[in-house]
């Protein structure tokens, strides 16, 4: 047992630092090739669905969760950690940036956490309770984009790109929990995840709005 965990946890280590390059190179590119990077790479459903995608194969809860917990922590570092070699916020200070570090390792503990549970129940929980799981987790996973059109369309700014990526988010979010759910063995309620999906898209977006209200370096 003791020898199986590094391997285990290999791959999502590995997807977490693409997953931090990735976010890195979409800064500093144009064009469309940004667009296409921050969408894959420094979007609220690319961190949340890396996390839920990578939990989902493990066997146990606590693997779920680790996995989901390593990818965010693992992109975490690599981003600040490439940002800070590199000297791009040489004139926020060191305190500045690893008060960013803190808190977003504190959000990747706690997210990878939740997701990791949830993607766990999804494949293993009896039906009710895995599409109920599933449900939570499409809030979480498209309420970022949710967010975003949300304050959009009540600020009155109703530009073309932000909403499509908005909406792109959102409806990203929903197709990979869809996706994962079709999925586990078994019986697959989808009445019952709608209705679930439904209900937690309101909620994710709140708490997407409240995480990226707390201003830091990088997000």
């Amino acid at each position: 047992m003791t020898t199986a965990r590094p391997a285990v946890l290999g791959w999502p280590v590995t997807a977490g630092v693409t997953l931090g390059i990735a976010c890195f190179w979409a800064d500093l590119a144009d064009g469309t090739v940004r667009t296409v990077l921050q969408f894959v790479a420094s979007t609220g459903f690319a961190w949340g669905a890396a996390a839920f995608v990578a939990a989902f194969p493990a066997r146990t809860r606590g693997g779920a969760v680790a996995a989901a917990v390593t990818v965010l922590a693992a992109a975490t570092v690599c981003y600040y950690g490439l940002n800070f070699a590199t000297d791009r916020w040489r004139g926020y200070g060191l305190a500045a940036v690893l008060t960013a570090v803190a808190y977003w390792l504190l959000l990747s503990i706690a997210g990878g956490a939740v997701l990791g549970l949830l993607a766990h129940l999804v494949r293993t929980a009896r039906p009710t309770v895995a599409a109920a799981a599933a449900g939570l987790a499409c809030g979480l996973l498209a309420g970022a984009g949710i967010g975003i059109v949300s304050t959009l369309l009540a600020t009155g700014d109703h530009g073309r790109q932000p909403l499509a990526e908005g909406v792109l988010q959102a409806v990203a979010g929903v197709a990979v929990t869809a996706w994962l759910f079709d999925r586990r063995r078994g019986e697959r309620p989808w009445a019952r995840f709608t209705t679930a999906a439904a209900l937690s898209c309101a909620g994710g977006a709140t708490a997407w709005t409240v995480v990226e209200s707390v201003h830091v370096i990088g997000f």
